[in-house]
């Protein structure tokens, strides 16, 4: 009975916090934009390696942008297949080609990731005022610059950041990804900092000031860290949803998640295997155990185990509210919370067996990631 009260007692305080989170956090397509679309100049930062599924449709819809003074510079960082040759054909045909930059590395320094070292060298090349750090698959809504440049001005904002709308993919993913999305943004809430890879808007002389993707050279949540500098320097950040602005098909399927979470997952526990084992328990016992628990034959245990289902469900339904993602998926939750789990034990269990992460082709030790968390 008392564990059953100490979840339930648990859920609640996340709840509060969460949905108060939550109700905060604007989505930028409901509010109202004004047809201002110039100002200060926007350089969108992309970094690719082997992204020849996406890195057309994404490089068009930046090209295509509203917003008057933009530049595009992708970095096509040691691609082995056809990303080459489509950014090629952008250059050569694109009616705004006049906006686009390509960097091409072929070559990765020692103390870097390779994403790291990419977004840097491409701001490098940036000669705008705000810099937008954009991953290469993901679609743009050609107002989506427009609108995020005028809500930063109309704020005051220093750093904006995006959660992108989810695309496609299985059922169990998208299962998943709704799983994801509602304990993400809990993560973000009580850390009170924010970064998301898929749309990061920073004004030139704060990122400069955070200490560039120079201070995050062999960070795999970079993002995040980024996020983290721009408010320990005392900077306006806001964490928004980017529904109707971006979209990204983050993965496909389950396998696919489990696989590239192994590169982050441990990374966010800072290399901690007491952390990943306390984390691993406390999702067992909060968002697996309930759905277990409400058939137990103590009545005062079953009924704290429905009031913590009941939270969870209302977390879901407000959820939808705000995100437009099902709230049914619910009912996936403890399956996910398994998945959840095994992919946290799995990145940390491959990571100390290799004694290192690789990632889209590169290896890294984990001595040295250790060095920089």
């Amino acid at each position: 009975m008392y564990l059953s009260l100490f979840i339930l007692i648990g859920a609640l305080a996340v709840s509060i916090q969460w949905f108060i989170g939550i109700r905060r956090i604007p989505r930028l397509d409901n509010e109202f934009v004004s047809q201002k679309q110039d100002g200060p100049s926007v350089s969108v930062i992309v970094a690719a390696r082997n992204e020849e599924r996406d890195i057309y449709s994404t490089v068009s819809s930046l090209l295509a942008q509203s917003w008057k003074d933009v530049e595009v510079i992708v970095v096509n960082d040691r691609s082995t297949d056809q990303t080459a040759a489509f950014l090629d054909h952008l250059k050569r045909s694109h009616h705004q080609r006049r906006r686009l930059k390509i960097l091409t590395i072929t070559t990765l320094p020692d103390g870097w990731l390779g994403k790291n070292h990419a977004m840097y060298q491409g701001y490098r090349e940036a000669t705008g005022q705000w810099l937008l750090f954009t991953d290469a698959d993901v679609t743009f809504d050609k107002h989506a610059v427009t609108r995020a440049m005028n809500h930063a001005g109309r704020n005051r904002l220093d750093h904006l950041t995006l959660i992108p709308q989810n695309k496609g993919g299985t059922l169990f993913y998208r299962g998943f990804h709704a799983y994801w999305s509602i304990l993400g943004i809990w993560n973000f809430i009580q850390l009170k900092h924010a970064g998301i890879g898929a749309f990061n808007l920073v004004r030139k002389s704060v990122y400069e000031q955070a200490g560039t993707h120079r201070s995050l050279a062999l960070s795999p949540d970079d993002d995040l860290k980024l996020g983290k500098q721009i408010v320990n320097k005392g900077f306006r950040q806001q964490l928004g949803l980017g529904n109707g602005l971006i979209a990204i098909q983050w993965y496909a399927s389950i396998p696919q998640v489990i696989r590239g979470l192994e590169k982050n997952l441990f990374a966010f526990m800072r290399y901690n295997t007491a952390l990943v084992s306390l984390f691993s328990l406390v999702v067992m016992l909060t968002h697996v155990l309930p759905f277990i628990g409400i058939w137990f034959r103590e009545p005062l245990s079953t009924l704290f185990f429905i009031l913590t289902l009941i939270i969870y469900f209302l977390m879901f339904s407000y959820n939808q509210v705000r995100t437009g993602i099902s709230k049914y998926y619910f009912f996936l939750m403890p399956v996910n919370g398994l998945l959840f789990t095994w992919a946290l034990l799995r990145s940390c269990l491959k990571t100390i067996r290799h004694g290192s992460v690789s990632w889209r082709g590169t290896t890294y030790k984990l001595s040295e990631l250790k060095q920089k968390k």
